[in-house]
């Protein structure tokens, strides 16, 4: 009985024949023609998301330290970020702390300058109030703070809309 040797399969295919890299590079280069227009536009959308997030938390972050402290807390918004505020009895005096917003968004307008939270963690001033944040293409998002204190985020429309 005569035994032929087994060529392995493995072993006699090295390597990628050059009609498969031009394959693979075609069908790579598909992807990224299609991928690389909608990056950008997604880099807007999560500064856009990021920023109203922060908002959110420092809003409840604020509305902890007044029922917390027993007294009120506020954040007082600029075109390009906000700092945060502590009633001392008299008058609104600065934590130090202020923070600005991701490279690409600011505050186009407020419905008050000021949003902020009493000892109880209700809204002042007493309406509430809301803020509206836009990206360079016009994309926006609202934080709204209700009278009763709730805070939410919403979608506009439009960077000016309301919801």
């Amino acid at each position: 009985m005569s035994r032929r040797p087994v060529k392995s399969f493995v072993l006699s295919h090295r390597g990628f024949t050059l009609f498969e890299l031009i394959f693979a590079l075609t069908i790579l280069g598909i992807l990224s023609a299609i991928a690389v227009p909608n990056w950008g536009t997604l880099l807007f959308t999560y500064r856009l998301n990021s920023a109203a997030r922060q908002i959110h938390a420092e809003l409840s972050r604020v509305k902890s330290w007044a029922v917390a402290e027993n007294t009120s807390f506020r954040l007082v918004f600029s075109v390009a970020g906000y700092g945060i505020e502590r009633d001392d009895g008299t008058r609104y005096e600065s934590t130090g702390e202020s923070r600005p917003l991701p490279e690409g968004v600011d505050v186009r307008s407020t419905t008050t300058p000021t949003l902020g939270f009493t000892a109880r963690g209700t809204a002042t001033p007493g309406t509430g109030g809301t803020v509206k944040l836009c990206n360079s293409k016009d994309k926006g998002k609202n934080v709204v703070v209700s009278s009763t204190g709730r805070i939410r985020i919403c979608n506009p429309v439009s960077c000016n809309g309301t919801c």
